[in-house]
C-alpha cells in the first residue's frame, strides 16, 4: 500500500517545508523517489557523506545532524536523527501497537527460538518473523541485511506484516540493535532471554557492557519476560524484572522446566512441567539439552500470549529443523550443519551431538571469522578439542584478514595441535571429514549455518555448507572406492598413538 505524509507532520515541525514524503530511509542505497533521507553517523560510515547519492536516487528532503550542501531542503534536527525509530513509527502509524511482538535476545538460540515462535502462532493464524534468516512468514522469507534491521526498515517491515493481517511477530533482538536503540520505537510484549556467553567483544569491549546491552530489552515495559534462569545473566534479569512484569523462569528449577529427558538419534523426549500444566513431548528436530532450553523458551512465549499448552506442544513435536541450526543434512553418516560460532555455542552443540551419537566418533569442522574478537579463536579451539574426536580447522568468513593468520590464532588454542587437521579451503576440509566418516559417526560442520556466502577480502562469494555437503556426498556415492587422503592418514596415525583430543 502506498503511503504518504506531510513532512511538517512527520517531523512535528510546522516550520519544515510543506512537502509530501512517500518514503523514508537512512541508507542511501534504499532511497526511492519521493523519500526523506535521514543522514546519521554510524559506527563505520557517516550518512552525511552520502547525501548526494540519496538526492540522485530521488530524495526530496534531507534531515541531518548538521548542515549539508544539497539542492533539496535540509532540516537540521539532531534529536530526530538520533532516534529514527520514532520517525519510522510515526510514518508507518506505529505498526507494533497492532501486533503481539516477541523480542528474543541472547548470545545463542535467538534464531531457533524466534523462528519457531513464528512457525507456531495461534491456530489458523499466520505469524511473522524478522531476524538472521530474513523476514516474512516462515518458510517464505525475504532477505535481511542484519539480524535486527535499521529502525526505519524494521518499522516498514512491521507495517507490511500488519497490513497482511498478521497478529504476531517474533523479532531477533541483537546486542548491537539494543545498544543502538533500533527497537526503542517497537512495543515489545514478550521479551525472551536465552543465554549469555562471549561474543561481539570487538564491538562491546567488555562482557559487562555486552550483558548491559542484552538487559535493555527487559528495562522497558513488557507484559511478560521469559528468562533462562540457569544462566547467571538470566537469573539477574529475572530478579530485576520481578515486580515490574510477569516473569516465567525457564530452567531446571524454573516455573517452566522438564523431566525424564531421553535422547535418540532423531530427537529428544521428556515431560514439560509448566505454569499451564504438564505434558509429555517428543521433539523430532531438537538435539541435546541446550535445544531443550530453546524449546522451553518457545513454549513459554507462546503460552504467555494465550496459546493452549496442548496445541503448542503438538505443533512443536512436528516442527522440522531450523535452517543452519543443528540442521541434519544426511543420515549415514549423520551430518549436522550449525551456526555455532562462539566457544559456549560450540561446546553446547558438541555436547548435544555426543548425547545422540552412540558409539560413533564426532568429527567437527570449524573456523573463526575475520575482523572480529581475536581472543575468541583459541577458546573455539579448546571447545572443539574437548568435544570432538577428530577436529578439522578451516576458514569461516576471513573478511579482510589473512585466513592463515586466523588459523594461526586458532591453532594456538589446541593442547595437541599435531592431532588437528589444518585445511584452509573449507570445501576441502568438509570433503576430508565426510570421506572418512563411518556410518555410525557424526560430522558437525560449525560456524556458518544458513549463510549463503563466504566473505573473503571484501567480497561475498556464493557458498553453502548444506549444498557443499550434498554435492560431496553425491560424489562419494558415485565414487565409493575413493582412497583416504594423506592428511587423514596423518590424523589417524596420531589418534592411534593416543594423540586424539
Amino acid at each position: 500500500m502506498t503511503r504518504a505524509m506531510d513532512l511538517r507532520r512527520l517531523l512535528d515541525d510546522g516550520k519544515a517545508p510543506g512537502l509530501e514524503v512517500s518514503g523514508i530511509a537512512s541508507d542511501s542505497r534504499r532511497v526511492q523517489p519521493g523519500d526523506l533521507y535521514v543522514a546519521r553517523r554510524g559506527n563505520v560510515f557517516d550518512g552525511h557523506d552520502f547525501v548526494a547519492d540519496a538526492v540522485d536516487a530521488g530524495a526530496i528532503a534531507v534531515v541531518s545532524e548538521r548542515v549539508v550542501d544539497t539542492p533539496v531542503p535540509n532540516i537540521v534536527a539532531p534529536d530526530i536523527v538520533q532516534n529514527p525509530g520514532t520517525l519510522g513509527a510515526r510514518f508507518y502509524d506505529s505498526p507494533s501497537r497492532a501486533l503481539d511482538i516477541v523480542g528474543v535476545t541472547g548470545t545463542n538460540g535467538k534464531t531457533t527460538v524466534a523462528y519457531n515462535i513464528a512457525r507456531i502462532g495461534r491456530a489458523g493464524e499466520t505469524t511473522g518473523y524478522v531476524g538472521t534468516l530474513g523476514w516474512g512468514m516462515p518458510p517464505d522469507l525475504g532477505p535481511s541485511m542484519l539480524t535486527t534491521e535499521d529502525p526505519l526498515v524494521l518499522q516498514g517491515r512491521l507495517r507490511t506484516l500488519a497490513d497482511l493481517g498478521i497478529s504476531r511477530v517474533a523479532i531477533e533482538a541483537s546486542s548491537h540493535a539494543l545498544d543502538q536503540a533500533r527497537l526503542d520505537a517497537v512495543d515489545v510484549d514478550v521479551g525472551v532471554f536465552t543465554n549469555l556467553s562471549r561474543d561481539h567483544l570487538d564491538y562491546h569491549g567488555t562482557m559487562s557492557r555486552y550483558a548491559a546491552a542484552k538487559r535493555k530489552l527487559f528495562e522497558r515495559r513488557l507484559r511478560v519476560a521469559v528468562v533462562n534462569i540457569d544462566d547467571p545473566a538470566g537469573a539477574a534479569i529475572a530478579a530485576s524484572a520481578a515486580g515490574r512484569m510477569d516473569v516465567v523462569g525457564v530452567g531446571r528449577t524454573g516455573a517452566l522446566r522438564w523431566t525424564d529427558l531421553g535422547f535418540h538419534r532423531g530427537g529428544v523426549h521428556g515431560t514439560w512441567i509448566t505454569p499451564w500444566g504438564q505434558r509429555s513431548f517428543d521433539l523430532a528436530a531438537f538435539f541435546g539439552e541446550f535445544s531443550v532450553y530453546n524449546a522451553a523458551c518457545v513454549l513459554a512465549a507462546c503460552c504467555a500470549l494465550g496459546d493452549p499448552l496442548d496445541d503448542v506442544v503438538d505443533v512443536m513435536n512436528e516442527l522440522p529443523g531450523v535452517p543452519g541450526r543443528m540442521q541434519a543434512v544426511a543420515a549415514r553418516p549423520m551430518v549436522f550443519v550449525d551456526y555455532a560460532h562462539t566457544p559456549e555455542g560450540l561446546n553446547a552443540v558438541l555436547a548435544a551431538v555426543r548425547s545422540h551419537v552412540g558409539s560413533g566418533r564426532i568429527i567437527t569442522v570449524f573456523g573463526c571469522g575475520g575482523d572480529r574478537d581475536r581472543g575468541k579463536r583459541p577458546l573455539m579451539a579448546r571447545a572443539a578439542e574437548s568435544g570432538a574426536d577428530v577436529v578439522v580447522a578451516t576458514t569461516d568468513n576471513p573478511r579482510s584478514e589473512s585466513p592463515e593468520r586466523i588459523l594461526d590464532d586458532v591453532m594456538a588454542g589446541f593442547d595437541n595441535p599435531g592431532a588437528v587437521l589444518r585445511i584452509s579451503d573449507r570445501r576441502e576440509a568438509i570433503g576430508v571429514a565426510l570421506d572418512h566418516a563411518g556410518a555410525c559417526d557424526v560430522v558437525l560442520i560449525a560456524g556458518k549455518g544458513h549463510e549463503d556466502y563466504q566473505e573473503i577480502d571484501g567480497r561475498r562469494l556464493p557458498w553453502s555448507d548444506t549444498g557443499t555437503v550434498a554435492e560431496l556426498l553425491h560424489h562419494r556415492l558415485a565414487a565409493p572406492g575413493a582412497g583416504r587422503s594423506e592428511r587423514w592418514r596423518h590424523v589417524s596415525a596420531s589418534a592411534e598413538r593416543g594423540d586424539r583430543p
